[in-house]
């Protein structure tokens, strides 16, 4: 496989993850508790529908989830998990330990463990992963991207959505299957 082929295969699975969080991220969320701040409130076993023009873009489900007393934050606990959609499909399903929405800023913390899968198959792990709205960047640490036997792993991946650009740093490793070549 090239390496044209490879990046392109990587930023496949980095891409739609990035794209799919910003088209999620442009309308005001809310999520996080500052410490010590005692919650406004609090709802077990929540499922929240995010819509744009009447259309379906994401649906967030947590076995908790506790808004600050000034409204400015949520946090979503006990297995969250994001399902983002295109069209009507679901196209990403995002897992971590919590998730955090800032309403202000629209910016996102994931903590992890972080899992992400596509509806294409391709996975992306990550130690914790950060949406920041005015930059339109992802940031994630401890990276593992997998797609068929294709994967690649970094101690960063900063995907920038307003120039498409995928940044890899810290170690990057990339391991693929040579066609013909013995395991």
């Amino acid at each position: 496989m090239s390496g044209r082929k490879l990046v392109l295969t990587v930023a496949g699975v980095a891409l739609p993850v990035g794209v799919a969080l910003g088209m999620m991220l442009q309308r005001p969320h809310a999520v996080e508790r500052t410490p010590g701040q005692l919650p406004a409130i609090t709802l077990r076993g929540a499922s929240i529908v995010l819509r744009h023009h009447g259309q379906k873009q994401a649906e967030v489900r947590a076995d908790r989830v506790e808004v600050s007393r000034d409204l400015r934050y949520a946090t979503f606990t006990g297995s969250p998990t994001v399902a983002v959609f295109d069209a009507g499909r679901e196209v990403l399903r995002i897992r971590g330990t919590s998730i955090v929405l800032d309403r202000q800023t629209s910016d996102v913390s994931v903590l992890g463990p972080v899992d992400v899968v596509t509806a294409q198959g391709g996975r992306l792990s990550a130690g914790e992963a950060r949406w920041s709205n005015v930059a339109q960047q992802l940031v994630a640490q401890r990276v593992v991207m997998a797609q068929g036997d294709e994967e690649l792993a970094a101690e960063q991946l900063t995907l920038d959505i307003a120039s498409q650009v995928l940044d890899l740093s810290g170690g990057a490793d990339v391991a693929f299957r040579l066609e013909g070549a013995k395991p």
